[in-house]
């Protein structure tokens, strides 16, 4: 396989992670003043991995400063980590050889490792698929059904856009401009009326489809120009194509304060969405009012 070209999308994130680092390995570790995304994703992933008593080994793609690998690894099992920010693999040796177990950590581009057949029993990509154009997308889903085994997890952290609807800001306006306003309605509908997992899959069942991106990103705290966004029925449309059928949906980052109060209370923010983590951790119900989830999809036999 030749060398994956990155487009201008993942040369500006290569370029924010390369310098990131530090502020990532900080905000990982918790000692950030504001609510822990990475550890809420990383929770939702060890759950996936807890669900599968027979799990061996996980690979998680753009494994930023290396926790969650560690964190599998200190449960006994085979982890690697991939990550195309020299910065960041350097942090997770560092942060292997301090916690003293055996993982391993690759500096590349998961388009250009090898990708062999039923190689792992769980996947994991949080904070990736938002930098890829939704091609990449489509071949880092493909390569993941290679290269998990029948009845394997797919852990997928998406940008939540059912949020725009409540953000009622620039992400708002974006999505009055594309019309995609009802359909995403519909879909927080959905969730927010259904107590099972089951029951929101069956209900998102008719929602599924594709919708179109925006051209013009509002931007955000993270330096790069474009940032995507999906929901979760277009998600589960996506990976059903790929052999891949929905099992559990996990929101992260409730936000229970409207985002123009978030900033000037930040510790009560970031206490609200603590408390739902902590009684709502895979609650469907939850999801539309959350700025990221988490999405554990398996391989079909």
């Amino acid at each position: 396989m030749s060398p994956f070209k990155q487009d201008g999308q993942q040369q500006q994130a290569e370029v924010y992670f390369r310098a990131a680092a530090d502020e990532w390995q900080q905000k990982a570790e918790g000692r950030v003043a504001e609510y822990n995304i990475i550890e809420a994703r990383n929770r939702a992933v060890l759950t996936v991995l807890e669900s599968l008593p027979d799990a061996r080994r996980l690979l998680d793609v753009g494994c930023g400063t290396g926790q969650l690998v560690i964190a599998a690894a200190q449960r006994g099992v085979d982890s690697v980590g991939i990550d195309f920010a020299k910065e960041m693999i350097e942090r997770c040796e560092a942060n292997r050889q301090s916690a003293g177990v055996p993982a391993t950590f690759v500096f590349g581009s998961f388009f250009d490792m090898p990708a062999p057949e039923q190689a792992y029993d769980v996947v994991s990509a949080q904070g990736f698929i938002e930098y890829v154009e939704p091609e990449q997308m489509e071949e880092f889903f493909a390569r993941s059904a290679r290269m998990l085994r029948s009845g394997g997890a797919l852990a997928i952290g998406s940008r939540n856009r059912l949020f725009n609807l409540l953000s009622l800001n620039a992400f708002t306006e974006a999505e009055l401009e594309l019309g995609t306003v009802r359909q995403l309605i519909e879909q927080a509908i959905a969730l927010h009326m259904s107590d099972s997992q089951e029951a929101a899959f069956a209900a998102l069942r008719r929602l599924e489809q594709i919708d179109a991106q925006p051209q013009r990103y509002p931007r955000t705290g993270i330096g790069v120009d474009v940032r995507h966004q999906y929901s979760p029925a277009e998600l589960v449309l996506r990976l059903r194509r790929h052999g891949f059928s929905p099992k559990c949906l996990y929101p992260v980052h409730f936000h229970g304060l409207p985002v123009q109060l978030k900033a000037a209370h930040p510790n009560l923010h970031a206490q609200l969405a603590t408390l739902i983590d902590s009684i709502a951790l895979a609650d469907p119900r939850v999801v539309p009012f959350s700025s990221t989830f988490v999405l554990d999809v398996r391989k079909d036999p």
